[in-house]
């Protein structure tokens, strides 16, 4: 029963990466099963440095998102004329 488990964590573990499902990959790495086998352990350790890649992947575009995104509402601030008020004190 418990190989039916490992290869069942090595099949989503497989499925999460080709999907990119970043979220699915966090939780597998929560719930490391004990492998039985040298082989079950060299994919794991393979598919786990695919793991790492495609998480240093997201993280990359995350952040060059975000860096876009505050760009955006900088342009969007200096492009916005001063709001009128009824008193306008300048001294």
């Amino acid at each position: 029963m418990h190989g039916k488990r490992v290869a069942m964590w090595l099949s989503k573990l497989k499925a999460a990466i080709i999907l990119e499902e970043v979220d699915t990959l966090s939780s597998l790495l929560d719930e490391i099963p004990k492998f039985e086998s040298l082989e079950q352990m060299e994919e794991a350790a393979f598919l786990l440095a695919q793991s790492i890649t495609l998480i240093e992947h997201h993280k990359i575009k995350t952040a060059q998102t975000l860096q876009q995104l505050k760009n955006t509402i900088d342009f969007l601030k200096s492009t916005q004329s001063e709001p009128s008020s009824s008193i306008n004190l300048k001294f």
